[in-house]
């Protein structure tokens, strides 16, 4: 193509060139549209003239009209305002994901925006494609070289010296992979016109260029534009496309590829949805008749990923993303990919604490492990491939955050035999590693409020990966990811999400290791403490009856499980009130734990404690009170005053000082352990907003409401602020503050306080839940006293 042959002179027989226009299909790749012939003709003397010399057409155009074009007012006003400067070469470049619609975008700004001329349209996705569109753009500049013999490197410095001749030009370079191919072309181009770039690269263009990012559509436009094809030949019924559009993440092509399908075939946005589900590899490749094959989400994606072939570290990296969430994608969840790939599965393993029972020389080769193993990691090749998906507008990331369209995900953990960089083997291998980063960083503690700014940033993770997880590739990671979730949405109120959570955990561990496994009976006692938090009774008392059966036969009576499932279903039986069966199973839960371990061991605290409280429960202060200051002589002796557990035993004896009517020996109590667990704890702890709340209480049973409604005020605000509105305790906290409104007199604020309350209260727990009947009848008292005013 750039071979070179001496220039015809005037007057001579030279071998020439003629054109062809090609048409421009929008929705495409806009290709050079002009092919060149030779075949031979003699020219007149001053037929070529100098660039300088060359005045543009009126038409000449070759941008395309877009299709399907909606929206953009934002990134058109941007190309506005970039482009309105005057005098210099104004260079602007639009950079995105594939498929987010790019090209369309710069074709409608050129047509309907653009007030100069020439304007024309080159694909610039390679050096020689660039050189291509030069020539055909020198060509149509000066029709007489379809008549001369000329190369094309020729025909490329033509037309650079015409732009740096002329001004008020527009070229569009569609499609841009490196921003070095097209820099010599800027470099050349004079001081008057204007360059409009199109580019998946994201990354180097500061020496050039300004920059747009083009972002997905937003709803209403993604809707519009399905609808608009879906209707092309006649109304159709749309009922479903803001879902479909929802589905495929609002990626205009994606959004064409699917109306046009449905517009085909006469599916149903819904049914194109079922398709979209269980038919994704299909889906993503499929082109309606007639369109182009090389125009599919599947074909876009492979090409930007066949260009970082040489980096396949990348490729992993996309496959390890496609398993969490689309946005607040942590760095450090890609750390292991950092490791070579054969040591990946062990790291788990080698993370590990050794067994309390292992030998010095066991522990000293896993302490020798672990060094080699963190000497092999090329966290380098990480950041670079990491750098390269973002360069590539595959992903975004700043600061330490990383985003991906979540159709880039979905497509990324299909698998498609016919598909390199999407085999099944590699798509298993990123799940398992996406798994145990998570496991590997979600706090072993859901009850450390310091740990919750982790929980909170990894949980939409654990969700988004247990979701995508079929039942056929769940593992006991997947199972041990679920059940830390579901304690930790139990112990948060979120009690849908943990009883949920709770049920999948236990029968993966049912299914892989059957049903008397010691770690299935442990995620059982754990489902058993979301339905208890569910305020699911029954339930948690069938499983936690079954549990304790398994456990006796397996273990034996007095193994430390037993007695710990001994205990477990004591509290069940006391939360569903029945305390008939609860105190006898605590006191003998007591007995043997001290008949076995010792009377000082440290788990007779806790069983201490609880029978105690089961005791007050029931009434019976006098066996209670007793056993609260026996266990906290003990706790401040074996744990010191300021141990959390030390505090929970001083609140449990003031609450017992309260109900034996000693008020002053209560609100002493409170008030000193209130002081301390803010020392120790710090204001903002679960423990210090419920000691307040109880110290509020004490205040209000002592008719002091002027220290009781200002500190429940301000601990629900920080309970809100804290817990959230739907935690269990701050609706607790709000149904305590509207019952000292109504002791206050206040009845109108503390009827509008219960309703909502217990409004709240039945949508979190539902309506079954002991605490949703108990404050219906507090509500229902409230408006009897309302009605005898």
């Amino acid at each position: 193509m750039s071979r070179r042959k001496p220039r015809a002179k005037a007057g001579r027989e030279a071998s020439g060139l003629s054109a062809d226009r090609g048409s421009i299909m929008a929705g495409r790749d806009i290709k050079n549209a002009t092919s060149i012939h030779a075949h031979t003709t003699v020219l007149p003397a001053g037929a070529l003239k100098s660039p300088s010399k060359v005045k543009a057409p009126r038409d000449c155009s070759n941008v395309p009209r877009p299709h399907g074009f909606v929206g953009r007012e934002r990134q058109l006003a941007a190309l506005d305002a970039a482009f309105a400067t005057s005098g210099e070469v104004v260079v602007q470049a639009l950079h995105g994901l594939g498929g987010v619609g790019k090209s369309t975008l710069a074709a409608h700004w050129a047509r309907t925006r653009s007030r100069t001329s020439p304007q024309w349209w080159i694909t610039a996705e390679s050096p020689d494609s660039l050189d291509s569109g030069l020539a055909d753009f020198a060509v149509r500049l000066q029709p007489t070289f379809r008549s001369v013999e000329t190369g094309a490197d020729e025909l490329r410095e033509w037309a650079l010296s015409w732009l740096a001749a002329h001004r008020g030009w527009l070229i569009v370079l569609d499609n841009v992979n490196d921003p070095e191919h097209i820099r010599p072309v800027i470099d050349r181009a004079g001081r008057g016109g204007r360059f409009l770039i199109t580019s998946r690269r994201a990354t180097g263009w500061h020496h050039m260029s300004s920059t747009v990012s083009l972002d997905v559509l937003d709803e209403g436009e993604a809707v519009e534009l399905f609808t608009r094809i879906l209707n092309h030949d006649g109304e159709r019924d749309s009922d479903g496309a803001a879902e479909v559009c929802a589905a495929v993440g609002h990626l205009p092509l994606a959004v064409e590829q699917a109306a046009a399908y449905c517009a085909e075939t006469g599916d149903s946005p819904r049914a194109y949805l079922d398709l979209l589900t269980s038919r994704p590899a299909e889906m993503f490749a499929t082109a309606a008749e007639g369109g182009d094959a090389e125009r599919t989400i599947a074909r876009i994606w492979s090409i930007t990923l066949d260009r970082l072939r040489d980096l396949p570290l990348a490729g992993e990296v996309l496959r390890v993303l496609a398993w969490y969430a689309p946005d607040g994608i942590p760095r450090n969840l890609l750390d292991d990919l950092a490791y070579p790939s054969p040591l990946r599965p062990r790291l788990p393993k080698i993370r590990s604490r050794p067994a309390d029972n292992a030998g010095a020389l066991r522990v000293r080769l896993h302490r020798l492990a672990r060094t080699y193993v963190e000497r092999t990691a090329d966290p380098l090749a990480l950041n670079t491939a990491i750098g390269k998906l973002a360069a590539y507008s595959m992903i975004s990331q700043q600061d330490g955050i990383i985003t991906v369209h979540r159709l880039v995900q979905a497509f990324a953990r299909t698998p498609d035999p016919e598909d390199p960089y999407r085999r099944a083997k590699d798509i298993a291998h990123a799940q398992q590693i996406a798994a145990n980063a998570l496991e590997h960083l979600l706090p072993t503690d859901s009850d450390d409020p310091e740990t919750w700014p982790t929980w909170h940033t990894l949980l939409p993770h654990v969700s988004a990966h247990t979701d995508h997880t079929p039942p056929q590739s769940e593992s006991l990671t997947t199972a041990r990811l679920l059940r830390k979730a579901s304690t930790f949405y139990a112990r948060r109120g979120a009690v849908g999400p943990g009883t949920a959570a709770g049920i999948r955990a236990a029968h993966i561990h049912e299914r892989l290791l059957g049903k008397r496994h010691p770690a299935t009976l442990s995620s059982r006692n754990s489902l058993a403490n979301a339905l208890r938090a569910a305020g699911d009774f029954k339930r948690a008392v069938e499983l936690l009856e079954s549990n304790l059966a398994d456990t006796e036969r397996i273990f034996g009576p007095d193994h430390p499980d037993t007695l710990a499932s001994r205990n477990n279903l004591a509290s069940a039986y006391q939360d569903a009130g029945d305390l008939k069966r609860a105190i006898p199973l605590f006191e003998s839960a007591l007995a043997d734990n001290e008949r076995i371990f010792g009377p000082a061991h440290p788990t007779n605290l806790l069983r201490r404690n609880n029978l105690a409280l089961a005791y007050k429960i029931a009434g019976d202060l006098e066996r209670a009170t007793p056993l609260f200051e026996t266990a906290l002589v003990d706790a401040e002796r074996d744990l010191g005053p300021d141990h959390p557990d030390t505090l929970t035993c001083r609140s449990n004896l003031a609450a017992a000082y309260q109900h034996a009517v000693d008020p002053e020996r209560a609100i002493s109590l409170f008030e000193s352990t209130l002081a301390d667990t803010e020392r120790v704890l710090g204001p903002d702890h679960p423990d210090t907003l419920m000691r307040r709340n109880n110290l509020a209480n004490a205040y209000e049973r002592t008719c002091d409401l002027k220290r009781a409604i200002p500190l429940f005020e301000s601990t629900l605000a920080d309970s809100e602020r804290v817990l959230g509105p739907d935690h269990p305790d701050t609706l607790t906290i709000r149904h305590n503050l509207a019952t000292a409104y109504q002791h206050a007199g206040e009845l109108k604020r503390a009827i509008a306080l219960f309703e909502s309350t217990l409004a709240d209260t039945e949508r979190v727990l539902g309506p079954d839940h002991p605490n949703v009947l108990a404050r219906r009848n507090q509500l229902r008292r409230a408006y009897k006293a309302r009605s005898s005013q």
